[in-house]
């Protein structure tokens, strides 16, 4: 029985707005719109794409606007999702709206565009701009037309000002008009033979002699497929759409337009297909995770292992049993380049058709994807961070790969964290959650200390092979004996020489792209900066160019100082394309290759540069740190880490832990195959704790004295913290409301009776200016989470009402990277 119509329904818009927006729906779609669906609606002078949250009984019509259409057959937010969704927006303080956005494709978004109309009753004398006499002309030529069609008649993109001045002086109207998405369902013709009305062999014979082409094109229907895609037709008989068509005019096909799939190209690389028998510590914990998945009840698993201990063949395992029980499976990989590697395996050991879902697919690709996952064709989803909203429906396991890596958080509102979203979402689905890590996180690691999560430990590799050796080099000693820069010490230069020797692979570890992080005017000190952000400039030998890697700004390198005129400049400090280029002179005959976001920024590069590494095309791989992830390559039998201190520096809370993770990580890829691996890490602090604990691949050490330090400064896991951002292009408006700020904070915390809640700063971010946005921060920490988001919001919208438009305020719970 049908509920009474829905005559009002609030939309959740992707704008930083909290509340959802009440719109009447016209009688047409009262009966089509549903929790969940898309709702195109009219949005002050523009028009945007929201989600249907709800249906109050009654609203105040007066000045009420109307939804303008549902875009879509159904719903397209699940129950479950739709659940998860209002958790990020509860715990990460953004709104519901923009939760939801990420839950969906983003080329799906419908915006407005812009149409206008001459009035001609409102044309006389007058003066008007060149650029408005070509507005005029195209219009009374043409009729209306839209901006982009303007744009072109006048021959410029920069039309603004123009049509608004003609719109205020009432000689042209504008209509607001809901555009198209830029990514939408791709269709392809097929033919299909109608078997009801086959030709006599006189028949056929005569269309042989008078038309050969469509009876070429019709036999090979009617004793091939009987169904085929146009398009294979056209090339196989070199014919064009014209013979389909005479053909169907005659009753003999059916042409039909049916949904073409735009199928990625996953780059895969093979892995081994056969299942491997487990050993007795990833039996038990196989045993463990299937457990929890008969019994249907949630639950969540830290699977310690180290670096090469078959973590993945019981994520494998696992999936393959919830497969079995009919339950569908996630799997999250920290960076694009393991995509290939894990959709490899993947595919080589199940039937399962496989999606594939991260940011390296065009939109198109992803778009497809996540229909396909939505419509129940696929049981495994693949990907880098969101992939966590991929729709399956009916999800039993998800599993986070390399759970402790800092690219699951997001940077941009909303700032969720992925890891966390997935036990959410594993929880509302009833399923179980995997985190998996030889270097798990701090917070991680000490939940299960705390009984959220159970941690099951593999402490050995799956294979024969040993961890590998690791020996740090003392690179204050190497400076002392070597005058000039010192790229490599002697010991990693003559490992190096000794495993090319020797035929086998070696990866060398930079954390820092580019040529050289700066330029440097020997006599006055002047240095290359970027104009819009307070850093340096790095060069870029491959272009020649200087860039600024916060804002992407390019300019020309100088040949003088921009200050005092002198030549020659210093380019100082190392890059990865510094060491590749030294490399390649210290060894000519080698294969060497750099992996870093430079050489990867194409479609596939990832793919490409790996595939190459594992066919042992190239000896040598310098890279950042996307190659510490995770990568399985048993040529590899040498590490070195040209500067293990690029990160201890940083001042953040978690330098200690991530310098460690990112050493562990790179030292497991050596080794893995049936030769021992060496690691050599080069530093000029060979005592800190976390180059120590690295070296002795000893997380338990590192996690001792880590979080003794975190209890002793109460930082997290002790104590959560939310994280303000002050942004503004004015430097002392900045200063200004970064006080106004600590003053609506402190009021709040006293307002709400929030004893306990310490409040740090206000003080201006390490980098004070990025993009032009002069940067303060502030801090609040407490022991409830569900404080700090009450409070969050409270201080939000009472410093709204204080500051003006022009200083930004941002949030981040649980934060990474307050630099």
């Amino acid at each position: 029985m049908a509920g009474p119509p829905r005559r009002f329904v609030d939309v959740a818009l992707p704008i930083p707005i909290e509340d959802p927006f009440t719109y009447a729906v016209p009688v047409s779609l009262q009966d089509r719109i549903a929790l969940g669906a898309r709702v195109v609606v009219p949005l002050g002078k523009r028009v945007e794409t929201g989600f249907a949250v709800g249906f109050p009984p009654t609203a105040a019509e007066d000045g009420l606007k109307t939804i303008i259409d549902l875009p879509d057959t159904a719903p397209i937010i699940a129950d479950e999702m739709l659940r998860v969704c209002r958790w990020i927006a509860e715990y990460y303080c953004c709104s519901l709206g923009e939760a939801l956005n990420c839950a969906v494709p983003a080329g799906i978004r419908i915006r407005s565009k812009k149409r206008y109309t001459l009035v001609t009753e409102g044309l006389g004398e007058g003066r008007y701009t060149k650029r408005q006499q070509q507005v005029i002309a195209a219009l009374h030529r043409r009729g209306p037309l839209l901006e982009g069609q303007l744009a072109k008649e006048a021959g410029t993109r920069a039309l603004s000002n123009t049509l608004q001045s003609l719109s205020k002086r009432g000689l042209i109207l504008e209509e607001i008009l809901a555009d198209t998405a830029s990514v939408s369902m791709k269709t392809e013709i097929w033919a299909k033979l109608v078997e009801a009305k086959v030709p006599d062999a006189e028949a056929l014979a005569a269309m042989q002699r008078r038309a050969p082409k469509q009876a070429a094109v019709y036999l090979d229907l009617l004793h091939g497929e009987a169904e085929r895609v146009a398009t294979s037709l056209y090339e196989k008989h070199g014919v064009n759409a014209a013979a389909l068509h005479a053909l169907e005019k005659k009753g003999l096909i059916v042409r039909e337009k049916r949904e073409a799939y735009r199928s990625p190209d996953l780059g895969a690389t093979s892995g081994p297909s056969e299942k491997h028998e487990l050993n007795a510590e990833q039996e038990s914990a196989y045993q463990a995770i299937t457990k929890e998945l008969e019994s249907k009840k949630f639950a969540t698993f830290l699977l310690q292992g180290i670096t090469g201990s078959g973590k993945t063949e019981v994520y494998l395992q696992a999936i393959e049993h919830a497969l079995s029980l009919g339950k569908d499976a996630i799997i999250l990989v920290p960076e694009i380049s393991l995509t290939p590697q894990t959709v490899g395996r993947f595919v080589d050991r199940f039937d399962a058709q496989i999606a594939v879902l991260h940011s390296g697919l065009g939109s198109g690709e992803r778009y497809d994807e996540w229909r396909r996952a939505q419509r129940g064709e696929v049981r495994i989803v693949v990907g880098a961070r969101s992939a966590v909203f991929a729709p399956l429906p009916n999800l039993g396991i998800i599993v986070v790969d390399e759970e402790h890596d800092q690219s699951y958080k997001q940077g941009d509102a909303p700032r969720y964290h992925a890891r966390d979203v997935a036990i959410v979402r594993a929880k509302l689905a009833g399923g179980i959650c995997v985190l998996g890590s030889a270097t798990p996180s701090v917070e991680s690691f000490y939940n299960t200390q705390q009984a959220k999560s159970i941690r099951l430990v593999l402490p050995r590799r799956a294979t024969r092979s040993e961890l590998p050796g690791v020996e740090i080099v003392d690179m204050r000693m190497e400076v002392r004996e070597e005058a000039g820069e010192n790229f490599l010490s002697k010991k990693l230069d003559k490992a190096l020489k000794a495993r090319i020797a020797k035929g086998e692979q070696a990866i060398l570890l930079l954390n820092r792209r580019g040529h050289s992080p700066f330029v440097l005017c020997p006599k006055c000190s002047w240095v290359a900066g970027c104009e819009d952000c307070q850093v340096s400039l790095t060069y870029h030998a491959k272009g020649g160019f200087l860039s600024c890697h916060y804002c992407n700004a390019q300019r020309a390198v100088p040949q003088v100082c921009d200050e005092c005129h002198f030549n020659p400049l210093i380019y100082m400090g190392v890059g990865t394309q510094k060491i590749e280029d030294f490399l390649r002179r210290a060894f000519p005959k080698t294969n060497i290759e750099r992996m870093d976001a430079d050489t990867t920024a194409g479609k596939g590069g990832h793919a490409k540069i790996l595939g190459r590494f594992a066919t042992g095309e190239i000896d040598i791989l310098v890279g950042t740190q996307m190659l510490a992830k995770g990568h399985d390559y048993p040529g590899v039998t040498l590490v070195g880490v040209v500067n293990a201190d690029t990160g201890l520096s940083i001042p953040d809370f978690r330098a200690a832990e991530q310098s460690f993770q990112l050493l562990t990580q790179v030292a497991g890829r050596a080794g893995r195959g049936d030769k021992p691996g060496e690691v050599i890490i080069q530093t000029y602090r060979p005592n800190h704790f976390a180059v120590q604990a690295a070296a002795g691949h000893d997380y338990a050490k590192f996690y001792a004295q880590e979080i003794e330090f975190r209890r002793e400064a109460a930082y997290p896991p002790f104590r959560r913290l939310v994280h303000y951002t002050l942004e503004s292009e004015d430097l002392l408006d900045a200063e200004r409301y970064a006080g106004v700020l600590k003053r609506v904070i402190v009021e709040q915390i006293e307002s709400l009776g929030f004893r306990g809640v310490e409040v740090v700063g206000p003080a201006p971010a390490t980098i004070r200016r990025v993009k032009k946005k002069y940067r303060w921060n502030l801090g609040a920490f407490s022991k409830s989470a569900k404080r700090l988001n009450t409070l969050t919001r409270a201080v939000r919208k009472d410093f709204a009402e204080r500051a003006p438009r022009s200083v930004a305020l941002k949030v981040d719970l649980d934060p990474y990277g307050m630099f």
